[in-house]
């Protein structure tokens, strides 16, 4: 219908303009003209006032307004700045040239308009500059000045050149037109004339424009010199020893001689001097006007090559390159500093971590709650793990899974959580219908919650949320608006509160269903919104629907990112949302970013390899990250300013103000003062669940891991260069992620929710330090940096999968549960600082093909050169300080529910003999309580074989018959 309506309006006015073209009625023309226009205007209008609606729901109407404000003033002030310049410089077009004038004049405006609409934002931002009250090393400018201020002056100097050779341009094309008598239309049809040029050149035009563009070159070329503190071609990002001698001066040198020259062709003495010269020149046929331009032109471009080409690239490959420690020191240290500053990792705490040995039972003791809350549950596992168990109906789907804390029954404890979201492509095909779409199949339920380190017998987790309507574990835990109508997967838009009840969730063979009792979405009841919504999505089938009513409200944009992106793109947004419980509401939690590729002498990173290719080089500070980080792809300043939160039920979203001091965000919020909210704004119970974002950890540690060196000799050499830490996981090996875990801080008797990252020195597996960053309370936002002594061996990752699997009876145990109709699954291995010593924690989980989800059936702990391992981790841990437990014996039992077979008679006397040989070697050492040990594992090895050989006694005692078959 509204294609129609929209075809049919257009046609109509085609040929109401037609037939008053035809017979000449003015009146008509302009009907048919008006009806296009409002036509047009009107079905605009309906796409802008559904967008308003969308915003003022939210709260966010100023915002919307205040955008179109700057958008539609920023680009008519363009025009008039653009208007403005042609006008004073058509000016000096003969008085003849009226038309050439106005036309001029026009077109600057045009252009005015086009960069306007392209370079809005630019001048807003600028005109809403902060100070950073950081000033540079070398021009001693504000940093603010890179950020906001340097781009909309580049950008001005852009529009003025457009708009003097847009000038020009006109001057001699109405130049060449007259003096050909005409012939202007020829010469663009054709491109050439036969025709002489007989006219007077326009010397006043020509010689305005040239000088003036010689004043744009020259404040051009004066501000490329502060380009140089984003300059790559030394030893780091920034102006190095080459840039700030040579090239600086350089370019202010050029700068005035462009306003030296300009000023040749604008003073008539000077002019006609130069004039008397060219006239000298053996050229016949050529105007002197144009020889002493071109004569201007020549001069500045082999000033330029000599200079700003050949002078410094000798300087560099001749000077600085051969002593380019000593030369580019005091700028490497810049680099440094400024890098520091870009990702905040001047704020950086630096501690020593002591790697004691000592791990005994009373260590436990006092860190209880840390050992409580070790990780487990690998994230992998778990997912399939609830997809099994907890997704219960086809068109519910786990986007994936968050780890956060939660306090309950006077606990702190880490978890596992994951949001019950509705995917509607799940739904069988018969049921894919638009009222099933649109009215029906609305919003996901519930959430699924377990604690990290709790499992039961049968290797599954021990849940704190499950099911349908959610049963929690804990009152604390309870979810009272289960309800998820904004979420990760919620890509559609839907219609809410109508006539039709919406599915609330399954119950039996039966389903319950309800009607939405939130704010959420914009009210469409009234016909006029049936109408602009019924042409902003589905068409005549939502126009003509009988299912909404009074009270009726459209959810659209209902993907948490995508919302975010529509309300503050300026912001980069972590493309993990996670979900929180807060006083029994469900809320998406994102971590938002401000960045920048301005900030002076500070490294870019990047996800490219393009520097690894062979035959090319990296610099000393070049930074390379992870793919998955490409989003923040190429800043060289970032701040995780604001945690955005959005309710899962009615869809509010604030965004709280994480870093006051950020002279990004204050610029935004001297835009949008309403769009923001301070920190202190923030409920407590959403604060309790901020994060340190693992993402940032990442970059931040990529970062330090060559920044760590602050001195500039070390770092120019990369005598200490750190990398991540690498695991085999899943089969393959990978870098270490950043991984949430509990910590106690020394002298504090808390736990603490922390982000940590190892690293290892490059080429080698030992650990040589870890990065942290804090999560709670006043303590959010902290950056610890460990480094372990150097004179100490502290295992890494790699090191100690590499112990597990040169364990003889782990790697025989292993192997034979990795066949036979399963398979072994091995977690993340996890380091933990405990006191001042590490704990590494590895699960296993065996995956039956007859099932479709893994069971922890194993975990493995280390410390220092001390292995445990057993069917849980309590009995994993107890094998580290007690003597009395043999770790063999703990996993018999894992053995046999995973339907392994008993060890052979073969096995069981390679045991005994390594029993019986460790005894001797034991006694003969004196360590008679270790050979004490020994000697009751050959006693129960040869139990064992006893055993063995009776149940095979009546399979070899069998009839001559039976034998022979």
């Amino acid at each position: 219908m509204y294609v129609v309506l929209l075809l049919l309006l257009l046609f109509a006015a085609f040929m109401l303009t037609l037939s008053g073209v035809k017979r000449n009625q003015r009146g008509r023309v302009l009907a048919g003209v008006i009806l296009g226009l409002a036509t047009v205007a009107f079905f605009a209008f309906l796409e802008f006032w559904g967008e308003y609606l969308w915003y003022d729901a939210l709260g966010y109407s100023e915002r919307f307004v205040t955008r179109i404000e700057a958008l539609i003033g920023y680009t008519l002030l363009g025009g008039i700045v653009g208007w403005a310049a042609v006008w004073l410089l058509s000016r000096s077009y003969p008085r003849t040239w009226v038309s050439a004038r106005k036309l001029a004049q026009l077109g600057g405006g045009a252009i005015g308009i086009l960069w306007g609409l392209n370079a809005w934002r630019t001048i807003w931002i600028y005109a809403n500059s902060v100070t950073t009250q950081v000033s540079d090393p070398i021009f001693a400018k504000d940093t603010g000045f890179y950020i906001f201020d340097l781009p909309f002056y580049n950008s001005l100097i852009s529009l003025f050149v457009l708009l003097v050779l847009f000038t020009l341009a006109v001057a001699g094309a109405i130049w060449i037109d007259s003096s050909r008598g005409g012939g202007l239309e020829e010469l663009l049809r054709t491109g050439r004339t036969a025709r002489p040029l007989t006219a007077a050149l326009p010397v006043g035009p020509v010689y305005l424009c040239a000088a003036a563009l010689l004043v744009l070159i020259g404040v051009s070329t004066y501000l490329d010199r502060y380009e140089f503190m984003f300059s790559s071609t030394g030893v780091v990002t920034g102006a190095g020893w080459t840039d700030v001698n040579i090239r600086m001066p350089v370019y202010t040198l050029i700068a005035l001689l462009c306003l030296i020259l300009a000023a040749v062709l604008l003073i008539p003495a000077a002019r006609n001097r130069l004039q008397g010269l060219m006239r000298r020149v053996p050229v016949q046929g050529v105007d002197p006007h144009l020889l002493g331009l071109g004569a201007v032109a020549v001069l500045l471009i082999v000033v330029w090559v000599s200079l700003v080409g050949i002078l410094p690239t000798a300087f560099q490959q001749l000077r600085v390159e051969p002593n380019e420690i000593t030369f580019e020191r005091p700028y490497i240290q810049n680099n440094i500093e400024f890098t520091r500053q870009g990702f905040n990792l001047e704020k950086s705490e630096g501690r020593q971590f002591p790697a004691e040995e000592r791990f005994d039972r009373q260590l436990v003791e006092d860190n209880e709650e840390i050992f409580n809350n070790i990780r487990l549950w690998d994230w992998r596992a778990l997912g399939q793990v609830y997809k099994q168990f907890q997704e219960l109906r086809l068109y519910y789907d786990f986007n994936d899974l968050d780890i956060d804390r939660y306090r309950y029954g006077d606990q702190y404890r880490q978890v596992m959580v994951a949001a019950r979201e509705m995917n509607q492509d799940n739904l069988p095909e018969q049921s894919k219908t638009f009222v099933n779409r649109r009215f029906k199949y609305t919003h996901g339920y519930g959430i699924v919650m377990n604690n990290v380190s709790e499992f039961t017998e049968q290797g599954q987790p021990e849940f704190l949320i499950k099911d349908i309507p959610p049963q929690s574990t804990h009152p604390a835990l309870n979810v009272e608006r289960p309800e998820i109508y904004y979420g990760e997967n919620t890509d559609t838009h839907v219609v809410v509160n109508s006539e039709e009840k919406e599915f609330d969730y399954p119950k039996g063979e039966e389903n319950v269903n309800v009607r939405y009792q939130g704010d959420g979405g914009v009210g469409m009841g009234s016909l006029w919104r049936k109408f602009l919504y019924g042409w902003k999505f589905d068409g005549t089938t939502l126009f003509f629907s009988g299912y909404p009513k009074e009270g009726t409200r459209i959810m659209f944009d209902r993907q948490v990112l995508d919302r975010l992106n529509k309300l503050a793109p300026f912001l980069q947004y972590e493309p993990d949302p996670y979900i929180v419980l807060a006083d029994g509401k469900l809320y998406w939690i994102v971590n938002a970013y401000t960045t920048t590729d301005r900030y002076p002498y500070s490294e870019v990173f990047s996800t490219r390899r393009a520097a690894r290719q062979p035959g090319a080089t990296s610099r000393p500070g070049q930074i390379f990250l992870p793919q998955e980080t490409d989003y923040l792809e190429g800043p060289n300043y970032i701040r995780n300013s604001v945690k955005v939160a959005v309710n899962a039920y009615n869809g509010d979203t604030d965004f709280y103000v994480f870093d006051e001091e950020d002279p990004l965000l204050r610029v935004w919020r001297n835009i949008y003062p309403d769009l923001f909210t301070s920190r202190d704004k923030m409920p407590e119970e959403l604060e309790s669940h901020v994060r340190y974002p693992s993402d940032l950890l990442l970059l931040q540690g990529m970062v330090y891991s060559k920044y760590h060196m602050t001195d500039p000799d070390v770092f120019y050499n990369q005598e200490d260069l750190w990398v991540r830490a690498t695991e085999k996981y899943y089969g393959r090996g990978q870098p270490v992620e950043p991984y949430y875990v509990m910590w106690e801080r020394p002298q504090s008797d808390e736990a603490e929710f922390i982000s940590m990252l190892p690293f290892t020195p490059k080429n080698r597996q030992v650990l040589i330090g870890w990065l942290a960053g804090m999560c709670d309370g006043e303590n959010y936002g902290r950056l610890l940096a460990y480094q372990f002594p150097k004179d100490k061996r502290v295992l890494g990752p790699q090191q100690v999968e590499a112990k597990i699997d040169q364990n003889s009876y782990l790697s025989e145990r292993l192997a034979l549960w990795d066949q036979r109709g399963s398979r072994v699954i091995r977690g993340n291995v996890l380091a933990i600082p405990v006191d001042d010593t590490l704990l590494y924690v590895e699960p296993i989980y065996i995956e039956a093909e007859s099932s479709a989800f893994p069971e922890l059936r194993m975990v493995v702990v280390m410390q220092g050169e001390n292995m445990s391992y057993a069917t849980t981790f309590e009995k994993a841990l107890e094998g580290l300080y007690s003597e009395d437990v043999e770790p063999e014996e703990m996993v018999e039992e894992a053995a046999r529910e995973t339907g392994a077979e008993m060890a052979t008679v073969q096995e069981l006397i390679k045991q005994a003999n390594q029993a019986f040989e460790s005894y001797l070697n034991l006694q003969q050492q004196m360590q008679f309580e270790e050979a004490s040990r020994k000697m009751r594992k050959l006693r129960d090895t040869l139990q064992k074989l006893s055993e063995q050989a009776e149940t095979r006694e009546p399979e070899s005692g069998g009839t001559t018959e039976e034998q022979s078959e």
